[in-house]
């Protein structure tokens, strides 16, 4: 039975208005919730960079102090080697002025230089001229110098000459950083 003139029309709870608004809603939330996603996911990945980028850095400082420390060793071992070659030369002029004021007439057969010491053995046709050739610089140039002769029997002599002196005749480049 119809009690009414036009049709009935069906009932929702929701009109289609409230409908749509209810999707634009739900539609602005799964997109907020995507951004905040999004977000969330571009920040775990930056830490990730900033901590691989932390441990790149830790490692490149190593790698600096490992640099540092290897050119640190190398300029010691570069000064090293420049004393070492002042003290050759030293030596060298050292060796070269004991045998400019070696006469002629003294052969020399054994030479030993030590810090503060020099030991010569040879040959000499005298005694004097020894002393008066040889012994005397020696004693000039480290004060205190002893010969021992031993007679051949062509009347040469063989010599043992022991020269001290108070102070290095050459200062080697350890007691020099030993000192510092």
């Amino acid at each position: 039975m119809n009690l009414s003139f036009i049709a009935s029309k069906p009932k929702y709870i929701f009109t289609k208005i409230t409908k749509v608004w209810i999707f634009y809603i739900i539609f602005s939330l799964v997109i907020l919730f995507g951004f905040a996603s999004l977000l969330k996911y571009q920040i775990f990945l930056s830490k990730a960079r900033v901590d691989n980028y932390h441990d790149k850095q830790a490692f490149y400082y190593a790698q600096i102090r490992k640099i540092d420390a290897y050119e640190a060793r190398i300029v010691l071992e570069s000064e090293l080697a420049k004393d070492r070659g002042v003290h050759n030369v030293m030596i060298r002029d050292a060796v070269i002025n004991l045998f400019n004021i070696i006469p002629d007439q003294i052969t020399i057969s054994y030479i030993e230089i030590g810090n503060d010491s020099l030991r010569l053995k040879g040959l000499t046709p005298s005694k004097e001229v020894f002393n008066f050739l040889l012994q005397d610089p020696l004693k000039a140039i480290f004060g205190k110098s002893s010969v021992t002769f031993f007679p051949l029997s062509s009347g040469w002599y063989n010599f043992v000459s022991l020269s001290k002196s108070k102070t290095s005749i050459i200062e080697s480049p350890e007691s020099e950083e030993a000192q510092k």
